[in-house]
């Protein structure tokens, strides 16, 4: 088959065409694209439909509708000797629509037109579907990244929290936090940041969060956590490293424990204003596998501020990182509230995800706490009653006291038929009135709703109708219940 020298022209020019249209980087300029391509060589005026709506025109005439929603079921096809109309598909399904017009005065479209108009809209609406698919998949990831990142952290006491999310431009990462409350009013604080970006760094995010708040629940040692998780993250992903920071704080004791799994080193920020760097020992990030972690412990006073942050805060191409934490501890020096200090450090531009956590320490007053070891003695329970009435009369919270003494005697009671090691009981006064009673023994209360004749069974049943909040947690040597009650209105509402 021989070509003429016009036909091998037209061809080399559709085919310039077809490449500008598929190289082209958003559905936008490729139906700019396709429109100046076809007018005027193949038409008057050409004009490409998304969603019914003209994404664009080239029209001078304005032969052709502001709206169209045709959509064909097979390849171009002419609506009349001057109109042809080309359906936009891609793997089978419709993203959208062409129509090119000729003037009246001009030869109607042949055959081979046709042809060229189909052959036009291949690369647009491939670029067109996409562009959609993209858009499904980020709007997919942020749904589930809003379900698993909390939106506040719960006010708990002895700290105030302050927090800044900002997500890359048009990614998405894995990076999170968590703020979650552990018995004896401790809290676990958590940062972490799963390696990549995208549906699957978001998913292994989602259940690495999940896996902590589990963990933390058994309120295992800081070093355990990040263990465990190693282990769990093996499970999930092949490739996938994950940093994270786990720290444990006491408002009771004033301490906090923190392990570090590859995370940036966190910053402390003493009542004074003074910053240090911290460096926990150092180990690697989660997801190698077999890896030992470790702790440090240090004290913090009331009124001093913990910062934890992921890489993208300081990290800068081109820039050394110890550089940039550094500047950040220099920033932190200056004071102010705790809301215009996260907004200042936050950079202007961040090209990776960015997340940060700080809390400042305000620690439980000692006045506000009480212990005792009694012996699992048959006179453990009346003798923690006397305890529990001077301690709240003490407090000026007398009209607590006939129900907390109940509760705290039902929690003796069932420790001293456990255990023959001394009981440990606390009381703490924060925004509600907390017992814990701990002892030795592994074994878990099992809660059921005791029949009539039975003898055992009705303490544990007790405290859980009439205490606002219970529980139980294994702890080292041992395990705790405990159980909360809402302070007089009158006295939270002036504060603790």
């Amino acid at each position: 088959m021989s070509w003429d020298g016009e036909t091998l022209t037209e061809l080399a020019y559709l085919g310039r065409a077809v490449q500008a249209i598929g190289d082209s980087p958003n559905p936008q300029e490729a139906a700019r694209l396709l429109c100046e391509a076809a007018v005027p060589r193949l038409a008057d005026a050409a004009a490409v439909y998304v969603e019914g709506e003209a994404r664009h025109r080239v029209d001078p005439a304005r032969r052709l509708p502001h709206r169209w929603s045709g959509e064909l079921p097979h390849g171009p096809e002419l609506l009349d000797e001057h109109l042809v109309a080309v359906p936009l598909r891609a793997y089978g399904k419709p993203v959208g629509s062409a129509l090119l017009a000729r003037d009246r005065t001009r030869r109607p479209f042949g055959e081979g037109d046709v042809l060229a108009a189909g052959q036009l809209g291949v690369p647009a609406a491939l670029t067109i579907f996409h562009e959609r698919l993209h858009r499904q998949q980020l709007e997919t990831v942020e749904i589930l990244q809003r379900g698993i990142r909390p939106d506040s952290p719960p006010d708990l006491p002895g700290v105030d929290i302050s927090f800044r999310y900002r997500p890359a431009a048009e990614r998405v990462g894995g990076d999170w936090f968590d703020v979650i409350p552990l018995p004896g009013s401790r809290v676990a604080l958590v940062v972490g940041d799963v390696m990549g970006h995208g549906p699957a760094a978001a998913a292994v995010m989602g259940r690495l969060r999940t896996a902590v708040q589990t963990l933390a629940a058994l309120d295992l040692p800081a070093e355990q956590v990040l263990h465990s998780l190693d282990e769990v993250a093996q499970r999930l992903a092949d490739q996938t490293l994950t940093t994270c920071v786990y720290c444990v704080y006491d408002p009771v004791l004033r301490r906090c424990t923190i392990a570090s799994a590859g995370h940036p080193p966190p910053v402390l920020v003493g009542p004074d204003g003074g910053a240090e760097v911290l460096f926990p020992p150092r180990c690697p990030p989660i997801g190698l596998g077999r890896t030992p972690y470790e702790t440090m412990e240090i004290p913090v006073a009331d009124g001093s501020m913990l910062v934890l942050y992921t890489d993208g805060l300081v990290e800068e191409r081109g820039r050394d990182i110890g550089q940039s934490v550094e500047e950040l501890r220099g920033k932190l020096t200056q004071p102010g509230p705790l809301e215009e200090m996260c907004d200042r450090v936050l950079p202007t531009v961040n090209s990776d995800d960015v997340t940060l956590l700080a809390i400042r320490f305000r620690g439980i007053p000692g006045e506000h706490v009480a212990q005792w070891l009694v012996e699992p003695q048959a006179m453990a329970p009346a003798r923690v009653r006397g305890l529990v009435r001077r301690t709240l009369v003490s407090w000026g919270l007398e009209s607590m006291v006939p129900m907390a003494q109940l509760l705290a005697s039902e929690l003796v009671t069932n420790a001293v038929r456990r255990t023959s090691r001394p009981i440990t009981i606390r009381l703490l006064r924060t925004d509600v009135l907390l017992c814990e009673v701990s002892d030795d023994d592994y074994r878990m209360p099992a809660l059921h709703e005791p029949g009539l004749l039975d003898e055992d069974g009705r303490g544990l049943y007790v405290v859980s109708q009439l205490a606002e909040r219970w529980g139980t947690s294994r702890v080292a040597g041992g395990k705790t219940v405990w159980f909360a009650m809402p302070l007089p209105a009158e006295i939270a509402s002036a504060g603790t």
